[in-house]
């Protein structure tokens, strides 16, 4: 019985460990992404001689 335990046990272990894994990768693929976006958004912006309207906004507005 008690070996069976420890065989149950060292198998959640691991499928903790590689879930864990990947669940790292997703979220650090997700800040690369967000980041990549803001980036991309701001030099839109800086091209049309423009500012970014909100934090969160997706559009530019003119310089006067």
């Amino acid at each position: 019985m008690l070996e069976e335990l420890q065989k149950v046990i060292a198998m959640v272990n691991t499928w903790w460990a590689k879930s864990m894994v990947a669940i790292v990768l997703a979220v650090i693929g997700y800040n690369v992404g967000a980041i990549q976006t803001e980036i991309r958004i701001a030099s839109d912006c800086k091209f049309a001689n423009a500012f970014r309207v909100d934090i969160q906004a997706f559009s530019c507005q003119r310089k006067l």
